[in-house]
């Protein structure tokens, strides 16, 4: 009956135009089964089963000298992924001080210097009443605190605990934060990732920036400087500590966990729905674990504080960290360099049994004093959040670090040399069977990974193949009158919903944006290589493409230098370069204001989705390259700029 029913449809279609498209939409969708799962859980599905394939295979250092022999890939690995060294050297720092706030048993040097052009940094560095230099020292990177930052309640008491200890301390509000925000967006800069700079990048640049200006004080022993911060600033404490041998002492807070586990718990919540992007180091899951982080560390003394019950980064993962830490400094004779402590009575922070935990372990490893276990801290007071004498810049005027953060990701596109060398995107065929009586039929076609994509399939009378995607879903191009030309011409048609569109849409696109740019294959790229597998099914015959939307369109562009037998294609309502998402003149200017609190962090305003953007999209081959690549003809149409405005018919 169902045989019969295409049958008169397929009649209909050589009669009917317009009306016809729409009876094919109808019939596309009538093959669907009743029972047909939710394709979202399949895409999670497979990424989370690649990326733990993508840990498993790392092999962890387990002596000395396997750490030594790795240790200088691995960081080269991990610069190359940060990206931070493109980032101006050595900067321009320009110091101001603002002011000394003295107060009982240490005092506080306000603080203003600029990491890049126009970018200035608010800090406090806290030293002891009476220093005796040269002083141990302690770089205090602030985890994601929005509001508060450096002066936050529990960042006061450490550092002026820690200063009447007679450690100096140095803070600052990372971009976005404190002084320098409320904006989420300067915390999720996508357009760095255009020039091969990582969030984290630019985290670790201005922790470079603070190591520089400690060591250049006088009253600072440069010997004996440490480092530590929680959650995100747990984590630059990790990467700063895995690179740099001038941080003599460790300790990471709440910062990170064994990574599959991370992005195990964080799938539910679309990583935060990715706003905060320092954990998100392009490939680095190809190379490291958190395990290879502790090995590019050691032998320094490093120790890990976690809370029991913390969402983010689940105390199972940490205790396996710790204990692989333990074996490998047994291993190289070091085993009291290795310290564990997990808070029980608090989760996710800095808060006091944490801080005694660190307190402990700095006096034991920079002063000599204790052994290393908890300090007790003493009842201390600290200042409101937002008291003025804790601020640095003028009372009322935060500064946004965006500008500064945009305009040294063009300086980077400007001079940098582009190569217009286009990666290979390996394709396999897949092996899908098409029933020789039914002229409408709905596949699913294997590919990259363990994945299936849905498609749908007109068969025509042999002209050849017109292989569609839209923005919308791929029953779309059902309405427009050039497919229905096209199979009137005798064309077949094959719509295809790549990942993240139509049936194959998620809510997930912050989660799966971040683990693909952590296996170090942008969403966008996994996207192509949908569209590839669906084509690869006619090899051998003329293959026309549409891709409608400004998806579709950049997912078309990456795969149009690959298609075998392609003769033509047209782009519609897309952007036709990625200079389009630096250039953005009213889109840039809305992303640059600040908000007075973070609940509305998730408005972005018009900014370029991060799963559009394609990792160093500006230091290879642009859209231009790719659509000359091909020697297919093709249109565009509808041309989008980097506001969203349609530029053409």
């Amino acid at each position: 009956m169902k045989t019969r029913l295409l049958k008169v449809l397929w009649c209909l279609l050589l009669l009917a135009g317009v009306a016809v498209a729409q009876d094919y939409e109808l019939a596309v969708h009538a093959l669907r089964p009743a029972d047909v799962k939710p394709q979202e859980a399949v895409l999670l599905d497979s990424l989370e089963r690649e990326a733990r394939t993508a840990l498993d295979a790392i092999k962890h250092p387990r002596t000395r000298d396997e750490v030594n022999r790795t240790r200088p890939e691995l960081r080269r690995k991990l610069e190359e992924s940060l990206g931070w060294r493109q980032l101006p050297w050595p900067p321009d720092l320009q110091v101001e001080t603002v002011k000394t706030l003295a107060q009982p048993g240490y005092r506080i040097e306000k603080l203003v210097w600029q990491t890049l052009p126009g970018v200035r940094v608010p800090v406090h560095l806290y030293l002891p009443e009476k220093t005796e230099a040269p002083a141990p020292a302690i770089l205090f990177y602030v985890g994601h605190w929005w509001p508060d930052s450096k002066a936050h309640p529990d960042f006061q008491a450490f550092c002026i605990n820690m200063a009447r200890l007679g450690f100096v301390v140095l803070t600052w509000d990372p971009f976005g934060q404190g002084e320098r925000g409320v904006s989420s967006r300067d915390h999720r800069r996508v357009e760095s990732l255009l020039v091969g700079v990582a969030q984290q990048g630019i985290a670790e640049y201005e922790t470079q920036c603070a190591l520089r200006y400690l060591l250049s004080r006088s009253d600072v022993d440069p010997k004996r400087i440490g480092i530590t911060g929680a959650s995100g600033g747990g984590y630059n404490t990790w990467i700063t500590a895995a690179l740099d041998d001038r941080i003599a002492v460790a300790v990471p807070v709440v910062g990170t966990s064994e990574f599959h586990e991370q992005i195990q718990v964080t799938r539910a919540l679309d990583w935060y729905r990715a706003s905060e992007h320092c954990h998100f180091v392009p490939g680095l899951i190809r190379y490291a674990n958190n395990h290879e982080l502790l090995a590019m560390a050691s032998p320094k003394p490093v120790m890990i504080i976690a809370a029991s019950q913390d969402q983010s980064f689940p105390i199972t993962g940490v205790r396996r960290v710790f204990q692989y830490g333990s074996e490998l400094y047994r291993a190289s004779g070091t085993p009291e360099r290795i310290g564990f402590f997990e808070d029980t009575t608090a989760g996710h922070g800095y808060q006091q049994k944490k801080r005694e935990a660190a307190y402990g372990w700095f006096r034991k490893w920079l002063m000599g004093q204790g052994d290393g276990g908890p300090y007790p801290e003493p009842p201390t007071q600290v200042l409101p959040f937002d008291a003025l004498e804790l601020r640095c810049f003028p009372p009322g005027r935060n500064e946004p670090a965006g500008p500064g953060i945009v305009a040294a990701v063009q300086k980077i596109a400007d001079r940098a040399k582009r190569s217009r060398n286009i990666s290979p995107l390996a394709v396999r065929r897949p092996d899908v069977t098409f029933s020789a009586d039914a002229p409408v039929q709905r596949l699913l076609i294997p590919t990259a990974g363990d994945l299936q994509i849905p498609a749908f399939f007109i068969s025509g009378t042999g002209r050849g193949v017109l292989l569609t995607l839209d923005d919308r879903g791929k029953e779309f191009v059902l309405k427009e009158g050039r497919v229905v030309t096209a199979l009137r011409d005798g064309w077949s048609v094959c719509g295809v919903d790549p990942r993240g569109i139509g049936e194959m849409a998620t809510t997930q696109s912050g989660w799966l944006s971040a683990v693909s740019l952590l296996l170090d294959s942008p969403f966008v790229d996994r996207q192509a290589l949908d569209l590839l597998s669906a084509a690869s099914l006619f090899e051998g015959r003329p293959i026309a493409l549409l891709a409608r939307g400004p998806n579709a369109v950049l997912a078309a562009a990456r795969a149009l230098p690959h298609f075998s037998g392609l003769e033509s294609y047209a782009l519609c309502e897309g952007f036709p370069s990625y200079r389009d998402f630096l250039t953005r003149p009213k889109s840039l200017e809305v992303s640059y204001q600040l908000r007075k609190d973070n609940s509305d962090r998730f408005a972005y305003d018009h900014e370029i989705p991060f799963f559009y953007i394609p990792w160093k999209g500006l230091l290879g081959p642009d859209i231009p390259d790719l659509v000359k690549a091909t020697k297919a003809r093709g249109t565009w149409e509808g041309v989008m700029n980097g506001d969203w405005e349609t530029l053409g018919p």
